[in-house]
């Protein structure tokens, strides 16, 4: 965590800028970028094609598993997979495309060309596509060759080498995942420092009369000292979070829970731009009660384990009413 804390400091708050571009971290995140994808492709041609033979016989031998047969159909209400909670997951996906800090931060605060906007509509979905063309065969793979439960899912494609003796496949694999990693956090800190610094800590400051600010002719010092520490701040609460969270919620839980996080900033950025009467007061009320609720039935069950408090409040509700328990919260759920 400290690591990261300092490489987004390196990266993010050497200097300040007025434009708030830094072209030496578009540049790392580029090639951090290339490492993560070509690692990926090489794991997943090595379990399709090397473990077995090819997307006919791993999806073959999935469909002929009555465990894994129920994750090729979509529809039949299993695990939730119907096609309303695909639709609401395709729509979440989307709004956090639009709303995480990170893409922001990349898609308008470092673009310096509005021309390269052009580029990125087929380069960045080409890119999804194809970090995602083996996700299936990696985790199907994986869930055929090892015992249910025996190996966490979030590790296929570091166990799976592994257990072949491709070590240094594995290496790969592990070059990729930390690529993948640094790349997210650095981006998303240097995003988060600015908010905090710019909208959050400075109006304060700005608006607190005995430290007299607004007579000081440089303020950068002062700015910069507040992005780092924001930065510190961040990782440090969510590697906090990590180890809050770690043992019990998987990975993709947590970005899904994140993504939800961000998607209560949708109806009140896509209101004022087409909705002509829409108001701030409108808009403060609406994040709040998302936030409330979203803090609530999700971020709150999530820190959930045994021994702890919070369990039963998750399992019997607050003040011990079920109808307030996050999961059901009124008799809601799914």
């Amino acid at each position: 965590a400290w690591v990261l804390a300092a490489f987004a400091i390196l990266f993010g708050t050497r200097h300040l800028d007025l434009t708030e571009h830094h072209e030496g971290l578009v540049a790392a995140i580029a090639f951090e970028s290339i490492v993560k994808l070509v690692a990926f492709l090489a794991v997943g041609i090595f379990v399709t094609y090397g473990m077995y033979d090819g997307f006919g016989d791993i999806f073959g031998r999935a469909a002929a598993d009555p465990d894994l047969r129920r994750l090729l159909v979509m529809g039949d209400g299993v695990d939730g997979s119907t096609y309303a909670s695909w639709a609401w997951l395709t729509m979440l996906s989307m709004l956090a495309i639009l709303f995480l800090p990170r893409q922001f931060q990349m898609q308008v605060v470092e673009n310096t060309d509005e021309r390269h906007l052009g580029k990125a509509i087929w380069l960045f979905p080409l890119y999804l596509l194809l970090m995602n063309i083996f996700v299936l065969p990696i985790a199907f793979g994986g869930l055929l060759y090892f015992p249910r439960g025996t190996v966490n899912a979030d590790a296929f494609v570091l166990t799976l080498p592994l257990v072949q003796g491709q070590s240094a496949m594995a290496l790969v694999a592990f070059i990729g995942g930390v690529s993948a990693a640094t790349s997210m956090v650095i981006v998303t800190t240097v995003a988060l420092s600015t908010m905090v610094s710019n909208d959050l800590v400075m109006p304060l400051l700005l608006n607190f009369p005995p430290l007299r600010l607004n007579q000081r002719a440089d303020l950068s010092g002062l700015l910069l000292a507040i992005r780092r520490i924001a930065i510190v701040a961040i990782v440090m609460l969510a590697y906090a979070y990590e180890r809050a969270t770690g043992e019990t919620t998987s990975l993709v839980s947590i970005g899904l829970i994140s993504f939800a996080a961000v998607a209560q900033f949708a109806p009140a950025i896509l209101g004022g731009i087409y909705w002509r009467d829409a108001t701030r007061t409108g808009a403060a009320v609406g994040l709040v009660a998302g936030f409330v609720l979203w803090a609530y039935t999700l971020a709150l069950p999530s820190l959930t384990s045994p021994g702890r408090i919070i369990e039963s409040l998750v399992n019997h509700g607050a003040f011990g009413l079920a109808q307030l328990r996050p999961y059901a919260l009124l008799g809601v759920t799914g």
